[in-house]
């Protein structure tokens, strides 16, 4: 069984950022791409989103006791596999994993403009992985009551 509390402090987590996520992307793009500190309020809270998505990943792969992933990106393989993620969503939660590795390691050569896009058109993505995983894991997240697209998603699963 999931660790209710681990989970839940989870999510809680992850959907904290995603409110910051979300308040940051309602500034003006060309403000962002100017303004170094804008930038490295999304670098961050980006990669600490990724990295909420890879521990809940990790901890229902460890309690269902499915095969241990090789890399990050192939903790949503293993979820697909297991039919915790959709394939379409997994593939979409990789290239988070993906951006997880360059904000760690090529933080140097960090695209502005992507995390911009990023912050504009891919947040849905981590409340769909928050629904899957949370419906994977037998609860609904804190926030399915006030978010009809994760509420949807779980009442569908």
């Amino acid at each position: 069984m999931v660790d209710r509390e681990v989970f839940e402090g989870r999510l809680a987590r992850l959907e904290e950022l995603l409110r910051h996520l979300r308040r940051l992307a309602q500034a003006d793009r060309q403000a962002f791409l100017r303004d170094p500190g804008l930038q490295a309020q999304a670098e961050r809270w980006l990669h600490l989103a990724a990295e909420g998505c890879l521990d809940l990943a990790h901890h229902l792969i460890a309690d269902r006791g499915w095969r241990t992933p090789e890399t990050y990106r192939d903790a949503f393989v293993v979820l697909r596999e297991e039919g915790a993620l959709s394939e379409e969503l997994a593939g979409r939660m990789e290239d988070w994993a993906g951006l997880r590795n360059v904000l760690v390691h090529l933080y140097l050569d960090v695209d502005h403009a992507l995390l911009w896009r990023i912050l504009a058109e891919d947040l849905d993505d981590l409340e769909q992985f928050a629904a899957a995983i949370a419906g994977a894991g037998d609860f609904s997240p804190p926030w399915a009551d006030r978010c009809e697209v994760v509420y949807s998603y779980v009442r569908l699963r």
